[in-house]
């Protein structure tokens, strides 16, 4: 799972073998360590609940509701949109990884993913500059 974050929104970009699992009903998570200290955890839960943003422990959490699932498991679904109804209004998301519309930088040393198959209008949408 790749993680974005802002200080108002969360974006995190999952495989086809993390939405197998979120399918399955199994947690997926993405930790960072450094050193000693407590290190940061993000946790995509599957629940019957309704889709959530919440700390739980140490670690943020998304419940992401079985209709949300079902809704980003479909073929055409590029991802799941949310926003806190409650302050602060962070929006988050979950999405889809698609292959990268850039080179990766071999200074970077990041490691190739699995990804979705891009849909079809992926190509040109790449061309077309945005605000992130």
């Amino acid at each position: 799972m790749k993680v974005r974050w802002t200080k108002v929104s969360l974006r995190l970009r999952i495989t086809p073998g993390e939405l197998e699992a979120l399918e399955a009903g199994k947690p997926v998570a993405e930790r960072l360590q450094f050193g000693e200290g407590p290190g940061w955890e993000i946790a995509i839960i599957p629940s019957d609940a309704s889709t959530d943003l919440v700390w739980v422990g140490s670690t943020l959490q998304i419940t992401l509701s079985l209709a949300d699932c079902d809704r980003l498991s479909g073929p055409e679904v590029e991802g799941v949109y949310f926003q806190q109804t409650l302050e602060p209004l962070i929006r988050y998301f979950i999405e889809k990884d698609f292959p990268c519309a850039h080179p990766r930088a071999p200074d970077a040393m990041e490691p190739i993913s699995d990804t979705f198959v891009p849909p079809t209008d992926f190509e040109a949408r790449k061309a077309i500059p945005h605000a992130d």
